[in-house]
């Protein structure tokens, strides 16, 4: 019997959700990973934001802050000149951003550290989180916290799909070539499962506001300014902004340059070759990712910036090899080396897969924009958030093993395919799962969503807002929650669902018992 590679038929699969609705006339248009939409983007990392920034200023003294950055470029003063140039940076968008962003780093860093002093095993960025959401509501001074840290937490949760990345593109090292018999079986597990999450969910969350009397329809979506900045733009806006030319553009010289510079590099036998080629193949990921987002709507419907960056990683990946005598296994084995991070041996890879840690942490901020609504759907969101994850953990864990999935690698990866991709990799690590096969089939579940999640839901007669939105953020995490952009009502609660499901998931999973119980009744006789 022909056997096909699990990276290939993942590809497909995910190129088939996407280009599904590419000719359906009212199919929805890709809408980029709710990191990148849950937040307002950064003006100097979209095409034409810094222009349009400008123009939608209405301080004269933030106009000003802009302007003095040029202006004092030519003025006659040095010293004047110098305090203005700081000053003018020191305001820009970006500088706020990337100084925010450090704050997270840190974080990360203190409890990553800690934990491994203490010989804890629990993710560090998930405790990271839940510090800083906790931190957030408890401390008297929170909205001054919360406009130090936002800046910073845009930054991250823009750029948090090119950080899941290299776990896709590592893809082909996993092996594992299955018969047409257990790629049906694993088609079928990712569609019954997506649909089993996004109905259980919603028939939960309506038998609750039954039960106590309420009604969903009727329940508080009212929201506290912090809440309306980070939602009320985006359901207005159903089209993300891509990046900048500046990005891409930059990227791509960056990519070729350090690219020829290795090939030159590892002719002559540098030393320098290695960090080089990292080089290259960072600013690769980070430019075919800006560049697949960027298309033509119908482009992006068939092939997700997701999918189109790691196929054109694969591509430059091959290129690099053979111009520095490797293969593309060579350059993917180095792409994502492990270990600590060192800049002789360290792999593009590896620095993006550091940065997913602060990334996580600043999720923190998103649970504490949304406080008031949750408070007030306490009862809604509670149910939507616990049937998801016990619901997503054990009934996947029973279907792997009642379809018999012949590999028990495969049966692991599958039990966070609820989870965002984030924190997919966290309960991967906890249960013994592949990292990789874990993160492609959460995307694909995402995918699914994106693209099919608001027509079932209109299907099974599910019209409520609160009730729409926590069972796609439960069911599709991220991808499902951006596709949901346009409802503005529905929109927060999948946001809320969709974190609080990946953070309790991953919660659930560190429970030493829970975790015994659900590779157990996973794997069976594979144990």
């Amino acid at each position: 019997m022909k056997t096909v590679s699990f990276s290939t038929f993942l590809s497909l699969i995910a190129i088939s959700v996407s280009g599904a609705e590419a000719f359906a006339p009212n199919g929805r248009a890709f809408v980029a990973h709710s990191t990148q939409q849950l937040l307002n983007n950064d003006p100097f990392l979209v095409r034409g934001g810094a222009q349009q920034q400008l123009l939608r200023k209405e301080q004269p003294k933030k106009n000003f802050r802009y302007k003095s950055v040029s202006a004092s470029v030519g003025a006659s003063d040095g010293s004047s000149s110098s305090t203005n140039l700081l000053q003018g940076l020191a305001s820009a968008p970006l500088t706020k951003a990337v100084l925010s962003s450090t704050l997270f780093v840190f974080t990360d860093l203190v409890i990553k550290n800690l934990f491994k002093t203490k010989g804890i095993s629990f993710p560090s960025s998930l405790a990271g989180c839940c510090f800083l959401a906790a931190s957030l509501l408890a401390s008297p001074f929170h909205e001054k916290l919360y406009r130090i840290l936002n800046p910073g937490a845009k930054l991250m949760q823009k750029f948090m799909m090119i950080f899941l990345v290299p776990n896709l593109i590592v893809l082909p090292l996993c092996g594992g070539n299955y018969s047409a018999l257990e790629m049906a079986k694993i088609t079928t597990i990712i569609l019954g499962g997506f649909l089993f999450s996004l109905l259980s969910t919603c028939y939960s969350v309506t038998a609750v506001s039954k039960l106590f009397g309420t009604n969903t329809g009727d329940a508080s979506t009212s929201a506290t300014s912090t809440e309306t900045a980070a939602v009320s733009s985006h359901a207005k806006t159903a089209k993300p902004k891509a990046f900048s030319d500046e990005l891409t553009y930059g990227s791509r010289a960056l990519m070729v340059l350090s690219g020829a510079a290795a090939a030159i590099s590892s002719n002559v036998g540098s030393t320098l070759t290695t960090p080089l080629m990292a080089l290259s193949m960072l600013a690769a990921t980070v430019h075919n990712f800006a560049f697949g987002a960027r298309q033509s709507k119908k482009f992006i419907k068939v092939f997700h910036p997701l999918v189109s960056c790691t196929v054109l990683s694969w591509v430059w990946a091959t290129i690099l090899g053979w111009t520095t005598g490797g293969t593309l296994t060579s350059m993917l084995q180095g792409y994502r080396a492990g270990g600590p991070i060192s800049l002789a041996a360290s792999g593009a890879g590896d620095y993006l897969t550091f940065v997913l840690g602060p990334a996580v942490v600043s999720l923190g901020v998103s649970i504490y924009e949304r406080r008031v609504l949750i408070k007030q759907n306490i009862k809604e969101v509670l149910t939507a958030t616990f049937v998801s994850c016990v619901g997503g953990l054990f009934g996947t864990a029973a279907v792997v093993r009642i379809m018999g999935l012949a590999s028990a690698e495969l049966r692991l990866s599958m039990l966070p395919r609820n989870i965002t991709s984030a924190l997919a990799v966290a309960i991967a690590d906890i249960v013994g799962a592949n990292k990789s096969l874990a993160v492609a089939i959460a995307i694909v579940t995402g995918l699914i969503g994106a693209n099919f999640g608001a027509s079932l839901l209109d299907l099974f007669g599910i019209k409520d807002p609160i009730t729409r939105g926590l069972g796609i953020g439960s069911a599709a995490h991220g991808l499902g929650t951006a596709a949901f952009v346009d409802e503005k009502d529905a929109f927060p609660f999948a946001a809320i669902s969709m974190a609080l499901t990946a953070i309790c998931g991953t919660l659930l999973v560190s429970v030493p018992s829970v975790k015994a119980l659900a590779i157990r009744i996973a794997l069976g006789g594979l144990a």
